[in-house]
């Protein structure tokens, strides 16, 4: 193609869209507006891009239940009431529970008051579970009593008789006539006003005063 051709398939952009040429200067930069030549808005409209005005939220009422709790301070000098405590349910007391030890009479009319566990026999002795048991030898001129014939113990349920292994065996005549027989190698309970007796020794037993 020769100088000063026009070439048919080239498209001529619109002007502004070509980037001026690097020996160009460039355009000098508008100064801005001086402050007289704002553009000042009309009474009563906000630039929202300058000034934020927080809308008022409307109060809403609180509903509270009308059974809460209300403490109310105790007064000055006064202590400061508590609940009292739930009461422990009562164990049920046994009629004939020991209020202050029990007493043997023996025949004779002598009276022995006991408030712990005794062995009773013609010449009784201890045995190793209860070393610190008090001793309580009778006169049995009949010997039917054995040397260490029973064993009497009191807890809080009331006097109880344990027979061992006695040669006669030993008896409880309840203060109704009823007898029962004490079985060897177990405890029974002796009732207020019953006779225990230690083959043909017969023992008085009463709560203590």
């Amino acid at each position: 193609m020769t100088t000063g051709e026009t070439n048919p398939f080239l498209i001529v952009p619109p002007p502004g869209l070509v980037p001026a040429p690097a020996s160009e200067k460039p355009a000098p930069a508008v100064s801005p507006a001086e402050p007289d030549e704002f553009i000042s808005l009309p009474p009563g409209i906000v630039d929202s891009a300058t000034f934020r005005i927080d809308a008022q939220r409307p109060s809403r009422a609180v509903e509270r239940p009308t059974d809460d709790i209300v403490f109310f301070p105790a007064a000055p000098g006064f202590p400061v009431a508590t609940p009292a405590p739930a009461s422990d349910p009562v164990d049920e007391v046994l009629p004939d529970a020991p209020s202050a030890g029990w007493t043997l009479q023996l025949p004779g009319g002598t009276t022995v008051a006991i408030d712990s566990a005794v062995f009773i026999g013609r010449d009784p002795s201890r045995t190793p579970d209860r070393p610190t048991a008090e001793l309580l030898a009778v006169v049995d001129p009949a010997r039917t009593v054995s040397k260490t014939h029973a064993l009497l113990e009191i807890d809080e349920h009331g006097l109880w008789a344990h027979d061992l292994r006695s040669t006669n065996g030993v008896f409880i005549t309840e203060p109704g006539g009823a007898e029962v027989d004490v079985p060897p190698g177990s405890r029974t309970r002796v009732p207020a006003g019953a006779d225990l007796e230690l083959g043909d020794y017969v023992i008085r037993v009463q709560r203590g005063a």
